[in-house]
């Protein structure tokens, strides 16, 4: 997981997502982060840093959470979360 600060690195997965029609909850050593399904404002394909393009962003409206909350998923396609997220009626682009 990647937030405005840092980014998680290593092969063994050291962040989870988590998604139910209620809300986001993102977690990792960079924290453990809320975010209620009214608050997210759409998900899309992460930015180029720090995985090329490979990660889940999140855009949100909390404001005591970092601005950028990316996502890279390990054994799905991040098209894949995205459509998980998409049935669980999440904005996706």
């Amino acid at each position: 997981m990647a937030d405005d600060v840092a980014s998680t690195y290593g092969p063994t997965p050291t962040a989870f997502l988590s998604a139910t029609p209620d809300a986001l909850l993102l977690s990792g050593t960079r924290g453990t982060f809320t975010i209620p399904h009214a608050a997210v404002v759409k998900i899309s394909r992460g930015k180029m840093y720090p995985w090329l393009f490979a990660a889940v962003r999140i855009h949100h409206r909390v404001p005591n959470l970092p601005r950028d909350l990316q996502f890279k998923p390990v054994g799905i396609r991040p098209r894949d979360v995205l459509a998980q997220l998409a049935a669980l009626g999440y904005p996706t682009s």
